[in-house]
């Protein structure tokens, strides 16, 4: 913990003089001696990240779409840019979402598309409203940890199609498509005090946290 704060500390003139400079860690909270150890060097507890899960013992619901509004997976050679768009403002009202400028967003998704060899666009959802994009389901087609676990990496709805339904809509959607590959279950990550109560969307659409991780941080700069 001592070399991982010099090491911070070294690189605090990396960021805009007006920025607040944290060191950030999670954990398991089962780690209790890990924890320990964190909160006497300094750190504070400041999140609950849950890992919630599915069983798809059985065919999933059927995704039921607000009116108007579609879901098909991207066509990446037109909409990547609109796409990663959407996602971000969508995830704006996120716990410690940063402003990027679009030059940098794409060159780390460009870099991340080429060096993923496990990158699956049949996996990546959009739900359109005309030619608009209102919301995106991400998943990963496999997982290291577990071959048998389907993953969503990230499920967002822009701010005017909220509240509809297309939130579940898109979830199932991507249960359905790992049912019909023959995963037998599906996981994903959230904080469990989203602003937008995700955490209860997923419950109601039968999922369960299997796991609670602890997120820590310790203010370097004001």
């Amino acid at each position: 913990l001592s070399w991982a704060e010099k090491c911070a500390r070294d690189r605090i003139k990396l960021a805009p003089s007006d920025a607040r400079v944290i060191m950030r860690q999670g954990t398991s909270d089962k780690d209790i001696q890990r924890n320990k150890a964190m909160e006497s060097y300094g750190y504070q507890l400041v999140r609950h990240f849950y890992r919630m899960e599915i069983d798809l013992d059985h065919t999933p619901l059927h995704p039921v779409l607000p009116k108007g509004l579609t879901i098909t997976p991207i066509d990446m050679d037109i909409e990547l840019q609109d796409a990663i768009l959407a996602t971000d403002e969508a995830f704006k009202d996120h716990w410690g979402h940063v402003e990027q400028p679009l030059e940098e967003l794409m060159e780390q998704w460009e870099h991340f598309i080429a060096n993923d060899h496990d990158f699956d666009p049949s996996l990546w959802y959009l739900a359109k409203d005309g030619d608009v994009i209102a919301g995106a389901c991400r998943c990963a087609g496999k997982m290291i940890e577990d071959p048998n676990l389907g993953w969503v990496n990230n499920l967002s709805v822009r701010k005017p199609w909220r509240r509809k339904g297309l939130g579940t809509a898109l979830l199932l959607t991507a249960f359905n498509e790992y049912y019909r590959r023959g995963k037998t279950r599906v996981g994903l990550g959230v904080d469990a005090a989203s602003l937008t109560n995700a955490t209860r969307l997923y419950e109601n659409a039968g999922m369960h946290v299997s796991r609670q991780y602890n997120t820590y941080e310790m203010e370097l700069r004001p």
